[in-house]
């Protein structure tokens, strides 16, 4: 019997090599075969002698047919960028031609499984509508929370997650782990807390780079599409600065990431409004507790927070360094819905939540659902040591049960056979539904 394609959507060219190598290991009940109009990730593809689609006649493909049925509000409600909402509600040719493109693909190949990573960005979420359609197993795909981990679910990834859904805390607590498996944990976190860094194998043969014309052809597309560039954030210095006795740490997030417009029903985006109303909790419950605010390093270049240092000016602005510092000495974690809430739990830090996600859980954290619960659920995260008895095995159920044991950048044969397993075990569960 032939191999069943396991269909790749739309990867970036940092993911498209260790996709290859793990799609190796799906043999030989399948095979990997992506999706892609990145320039630089098809280039990369070509270079690895994988299968990809749209080919030339593919892409040359009219408009999808009468019979596709796409939700606009459903596909708006998974975006993530501005640019493919606007996309999305004009409804134009270059939208059209990528719906009929996918739609073709999926026709052609029939796959067994459709990989997304994230499921935020525009041809993954168009490919999730269609394959749902069709009763196709979807495989969602995303960094994991702990160190050398990925997440991999057939919902989503984050809060469109199913971690945990139907799994209550206390079944959590309850769940038997070896002293091995304790152990290994340990020392993964161990190490995390040490700041070092996580073993990672490189490519057995080496990084394999894009041609160099997919370098132009994508230079010429950043140049199009570029903003015009203005100094950011002037007045937050890069290197950290002396930290104060007590404080509350506030990591900021990227404005566009999908964490912030698409799981934060509270501030969204409006990380300044966010911050304000800390700055009104703390004058309420200890005016002489400072909040730390982070910038984080992918935004740096994107928004400027001066005007907020300046109307701020008491607390700590941070523009660099190890978040591990501020982790081990903060009194109490805030965060929307970021990694930095699991990381918070590793130095057994208090964690108050305002958006949403898989593990923003009463017990484990302490969610805020309404801007007036603000206050009084930090002055209860300030006041109240975490339950270790909940969250340690919680950080044990999300390592060995909820997380794969691999990362994109390790390329060893456990990183990739642990992905590869896990993809051909849910697609085999999917399909059995």
């Amino acid at each position: 019997m032939p191999a069943k394609p396991i269909l790749f959507i739309d990867p970036g060219p940092n993911l498209v090599q260790y996709l290859a190598a793990v799609g190796e290991r799906l043999a030989p009940h399948y095979r990997a075969v992506f999706f892609s109009r990145r320039v630089k990730s098809r280039g990369l593809l070509r270079r690895l002698g994988q299968e990809i689609h749209p080919d030339r006649d593919a892409r040359r493909a009219h408009a999808p047919s009468p019979s596709i049925r796409i939700d606009p509000e459903a596909l708006l409600a998974r975006l993530r960028k501005e640019s493919d909402k606007a996309l999305t509600r004009e409804q134009g040719p270059a939208f059209r031609r990528l719906v009929g493109e996918l739609d073709a693909c999926l026709d052609r190949l029939q796959p067994a499984g459709v990989f997304c990573w994230n499921g935020s960005g525009l041809a993954a979420a168009i490919a999730e509508q269609l394959a749902r359609a069709r009763g196709l197993p979807l495989l969602f795909a995303e960094n994991g929370y702990l160190p050398n981990t990925l997440q991999l679910d057939p919902e989503g990834v984050n809060a469109f997650s199913s971690i945990g859904r139907d799994l209550d805390l206390d079944a959590i607590r309850a769940r038997p782990y070896s002293d091995q498996q304790r152990r290994e944990l340990d020392a993964r976190l161990d190490d995390y807390r040490a700041g070092k860094s996580p073993p990672r194998a490189p490519p057995a043969q080496g990084r394999v780079r894009p041609p160099p014309l997919a370098y132009l052809i994508q230079a010429w597309n950043d140049w199009r599409e570029r903003e015009p560039s203005r100094p950011l954030n002037r007045r937050i210095p890069r290197q950290p600065p002396e930290l104060p006795e007590r404080f509350v740490f506030f990591p900021l997030q990227v404005r566009s990431d999908s964490q912030l417009t698409l799981h934060s029903p509270l501030y969204g985006n409006r990380l300044d409004l966010a911050i304000a109303d800390l700055d009104q909790s703390l004058r309420a419950i200890d005016p002489e507790l400072k909040l730390a605010i982070k910038l984080h390093p992918a935004d740096l270049g994107k928004t400027d927070y001066d005007p907020m240092v300046e109307r701020f000016p008491q607390h700590l602005w941070i523009g660099g360094g190890d978040v591990r510092t501020l982790l081990q000495r903060a009194e109490c974690v805030v965060t929307i819905n970021s990694t930095v809430g699991i990381e918070a739990m590793i130095f057994g830090k208090p964690v108050v939540a305002l958006g949403d996600n898989f593990y923003v859980r009463e017990g484990l954290v302490h969610p805020v659902r309404d801007r007036a619960e603000l206050t009084p659920r930090l002055r209860q995260a300030l006041s109240q040591a975490p339950d270790a008895g909940l969250i340690e095995p919680f950080l044990r159920f999300l390592y060995f049960d909820a997380f794969v044991r691999a990362h994109w950048r390790d390329y060893s044969e456990a990183s990739l056979n642990h992905l590869a397993e896990r993809m051909m075990a849910m697609v085999q569960v999917r399909s059995a539904d």
